[in-house]
């Protein structure tokens, strides 16, 4: 835990070290920390930190900038952020800022995304009234009018019709639902307290999928990002969804107990390989999109908020003792993970030490019956039989001699995970050619 803490508050320095001054009374990030603060990248952090429980650092300023739909920077031109999930991100941030919900601009956002929903599915779109309904417009429309959705009736037929929208689609195999960012979405929605009776049966095994979907893309190891175009007034705009980001924080909201699963610590160890830990450089604190990727206020964001999850379901669901075992080891690797044996194109295959053992069980029990056979055959030749019936013999001893090497090899490269496969493999066949082979043909 006292890591965990020590990356969070070095993210959170990271933030505090590139919020800017947007020249008009405002204050907040940008997408990179060498460009002006934008009210959507300036939300996203607001919610990061609020759900760390961090204080945002000048509140004020934030807010006055997070109000605005309309900014002049003045090195970057015209930006206006008036789109469903612009609004959508808007009003999560003045929620999370303490704005009232009788408040002016509040009673806007909420107004306008009642308005925007999709009238046929539910859904939203990324900005304007025209091009795909989207899945990171609507899940981000649905976390804004949660807290809102228990006073307002309107707002509940809403999020009722959006909710229900993204169980059908994930139920339904669409293909906006397959990236690995859409499952996360979508998870992080169904697992909110306000919507937990809302969708019934289909929600939850919406939910399920969505977690099963995430795990096997965690445990693949492929690049997990994803591109979503779309238009904000004439400009096309490119949004990089973070796969490995999303996924690890939406894994543990929507169960704490996967905290355990082999693919969600193994993703975790790959998100803090991505946080700059290097004391000499500026960027320090802050996470990349991937190992090559930039560092970006929206990676940072995820990270922190995945961290704040993870710290959630340690503090929660997790026996101290197991922590020590599993989780708190100098490399994270545990014989009990599933360990990658062998592999051939994009086939694996993966094994842990339960598996192992089994293997080795088996493999004791068919090498020891064929090294008993051949040496029954042995005894019952006569000194004069032919050769390929006294080498048949001996092959026997020799071929159960060596699937039994095998499970042990199997057992032991599996239990003793942080050790290399060539070394004990190396160890397993020359202990066996050398020791214990000569000793089974001599007596036999």
């Amino acid at each position: 835990m006292s890591n965990l803490d020590e990356r969070m508050r070095l993210a959170v320095e990271w933030f505090e070290r590139y919020q800017f001054s947007d020249g008009a009374g405002g204050a907040g990030w940008g997408w990179v920390h060498d460009v002006p603060p934008n009210p959507q990248n300036t939300a996203e952090v607001v919610c990061a930190l609020t759900a760390a429980g961090i204080p945002v650092p000048r509140a004020a300023e934030v807010l006055h900038l997070v109000r605005r739909q309309m900014i002049v920077p003045p090195t970057a031109g015209a930006g206006e952020f008036t789109g469903p999930i612009d609004i959508a991100w808007q009003l999560r941030a003045m929620h999370c800022l303490g704005v009232a919900d009788d408040d002016s601009d509040v009673r806007e956002c909420i107004r306008t995304l009642i308005q925007e929903q999709d009238a046929e599915s539910g859904g939203y779109r990324m900005s304007g009234s025209v091009g795909p309904v989207s899945l990171t417009a609507t899940t981000a429309a649905m976390h804004a009018l949660a807290p809102y959705a228990a006073d307002d009736v309107e707002v509940a037929r809403a999020t009722l019709r959006g909710v229900t929208f993204l169980a059908l689609t994930m139920l339904s195999d669409d293909v906006r639902a397959e990236p690995l960012y859409s499952a996360a979405h979508i998870a992080t929605v169904l697992a909110r307290p306000e919507y937990a009776s809302v969708g019934g049966r289909r929600a939850r095994r919406a939910s399920e999928l969505a977690i099963e979907r995430m795990l096997d893309g965690l445990a693949s190891g492929a690049n997990c990002n994803g591109d979503e175009h779309f238009l904000r007034g004439d400009v096309a705009h490119i949004w990089t969804h973070l796969g490995l980001h999303a996924a690890v924080g939406a894994v543990l909201v929507a169960d704490g107990t996967l905290i355990f699963h082999p693919a969600v610590r193994a993703a975790l160890t790959a998100l803090f390989d991505l946080q700059v830990m290097t004391q000499q450089l500026p960027s320090r604190g802050g996470f990349r999109t991937s190992s090559e990727g930039f560092i970006t206020a929206y990676s940072t964001t995820l990270a922190v908020e995945a961290m704040v999850h993870a710290r959630t379901a340690v503090a929660e669901t997790v026996n101290p003792g197991r922590v020590f075992d599993l989780i708190c080891q100098v490399d994270g690797a545990h014989h009990s993970d599933g360990r990658v044996v062998t592999e051939w194109g994009s086939r694996r295959l993966v094994m842990n030490s339960h598996v192992g053992f089994a293997m080795f069980v088996l493999a004791s029990a068919a090498g020891l019956t064929i090294v008993g056979l051949g040496a029954l055959l042995k005894a019952g030749l006569a000194e004069e039989a032919p050769l390929p019936e006294r080498a048949a013999a001996g092959g026997l001893i020799v071929w159960g001699t060596f699937v039994l090497a095998f499970g042990t090899l199997a057992w032991l490269t599996s239990r003793f995970p942080n050790f290399s496969q060539r070394a004990i493999a190396a160890g397993v066949f020359g202990g066996f050619t050398a020791v214990v082979l000569p000793i089974v043909t001599y007596i036999f």
